[in-house]
C-alpha cells in the first residue's frame, strides 16, 4: 500500500460523515502516525523503513 492510500484509509477510519468530522478524523489520523512513529523510533531494531513509511504517510494526510 503506498503512503498515499495509507494516508486516505487511515481518515477515512477516523471520519464520520461531515466537514467538521473530516478535520477532527485529519488530526486522529496523524496521532495513531506520530504515536506509530514513537513506537518504531524506541526500539533497538533498526526500522529505518517503517519510520520512513509512516512519515510520508503522515505528510500524505496534512495534505488532505
Amino acid at each position: 500500500m503506498t503512503p498515499q492510500e495509507k494516508a486516505k484509509e487511515l481518515v477515512d477510519l477516523f471520519t464520520v460523515i461531515g466537514l467538521q468530522q473530516r478535520n477532527e478524523g485529519i488530526q486522529c489520523a496523524i496521532l495513531s502516525v506520530d504515536k506509530i512513529l514513537e513506537v518504531l523510533s524506541s526500539k533497538s531494531v533498526s526500522n529505518e523503513f517503517w519510520i520512513m513509511y509512516y512519515e510520508q504517510v503522515k505528510e500524505e494526510i496534512e495534505r488532505l
